[in-house]
């Protein structure tokens, strides 16, 4: 029996449980393998999340009960597979360059020697970002406190807020000021009562072994920053549009105090109002655009007015789906759209 026919029959006896004396040999084998394909590259360099799903492969389904001398007494069934939480501000962005070997497109690669964030990488992707949104990462619910025996949990009260000008307004001699209200809006942040994003792929052992080590799972990574994003824009989109915001025109942006300069639009994928000029830019009526898959129709607004809050961690969950070692992997993420002032948004006809 040659090397490879061994290390299929221990991950056959590593998956189905028998013969637990041998557990330790599969396990070795395993990890040769792994080893042998790492070393073809030596200078390959390994990240966080490319180790995650190695081990992630070699997970089993059942763990044993022992007693003091380690004989296997009981077996315990369990899923194949390893969760991991992590924060979009501690997660760095692989580095996807162009080699002698293979061209690569990614839009927001990473400056060479230069570490990104997620966090980071998540604000140049986002198409709402980019005309002027906030995105902001929500922390953690704090770890409590026991009271009378109780876990208690502080509130986190997180807000969004816009502080307008006072309308202030000619008075006459001895007479009052008039009563106006404050102009202050402002949007809480649960995130908490979000519904879940999930992102979900599978990824063969035959797959990851096509390319040089690491390559697949920084691809993973890198697609999985992409669409945070592009989650991020449909989220505050769809929220805009929930408004059912009225048609635009300058005078009415003027009316609120608005700058000329804070007007963005995104045109959507039916280019409602949508022209490029001369100078080779795209607006709709007349405002700075950019393009966005997220929404159909054309929205124009004050986007620094708007936020969207991510909570601060990711879920990934990498579960081994055969005795191959083939990986489904699952990304969760939480957002919601924060819109204190909905009055700064309009719409474009086509």
């Amino acid at each position: 029996m040659n090397f490879i026919d061994l290390n299929r029959f221990a991950r056959h006896l590593l998956f189905s449980g028998t013969f637990p004396d041998i557990l330790k040999i599969a396990e070795s084998l395993a990890a040769m393998t792994i080893q042998s394909r790492n070393a073809r590259k030596p200078n390959a360099e390994r990240s966080t999340f490319s180790t995650f799903l190695d081990s992630a492969a070699q997970q089993i389904g059942y763990s044993h009960v022992t007693d003091h001398d380690n004989n296997v007494r009981a077996t315990i069934q369990k899923p194949a597979a390893l969760v991991d939480h992590v924060a979009i501000g501690d997660l760095e962005l692989p580095d996807i360059g162009n080699t002698k070997l293979r061209a690569t497109h990614f839009p927001i690669g990473r400056e060479a020697g230069k570490n990104s964030k997620l966090s980071a990488a998540l604000l140049e992707a986002s198409r709402v970002a980019g005309a002027g949104a906030r995105i902001i990462p929500v922390p953690e619910m704090n770890d409590g406190r026991v009271v009378n025996g109780e876990t208690i949990f502080l509130r986190q009260t997180m807000h969004f807020d816009l502080i307008e000008a006072a309308p202030f307004a000619p008075v006459a001699d001895d007479a009052d000021a008039p009563d106006s209200a404050l102009p202050f809006f402002t949007a809480p942040i649960d995130i908490g009562e979000t519904a879940n994003l999930a992102f979900r792929v599978k990824l063969t052992r035959a797959d990851r072994r096509a390319y040089e080590a690491g390559y697949l799972s920084d691809v993973a990574l890198a697609s999985i920053c992409l669409g945070i994003a592009r989650a991020a824009d449909k989220v505050l989109l769809d929220a805009i549009a929930a408004t059912t915001p009225a048609a635009f025109n300058l005078g009415a942006a003027a009316a609120l105090g608005f700058k000329f300069s804070e007007l963005r639009a995104l045109v959507g994928t039916a280019s409602d109002g949508a022209s490029v000029g001369q100078d080779g830019a795209l607006r709709a009526s007349g405002i700075p655009a950019e393009l966005t898959p997220a929404i159909a129709g054309t929205v124009v607004g004050s986007f620094s007015r708007s936020a969207v809050a991510i909570s601060e961690r990711i879920s990934l969950v990498a579960e081994r789906a055969n005795i191959n070692g083939d990986l489904n992997l699952t990304c969760w993420a939480n957002m919601e759209a924060l819109l204190p002032m909905p009055g700064a948004f309009w719409t474009v006809g086509a």
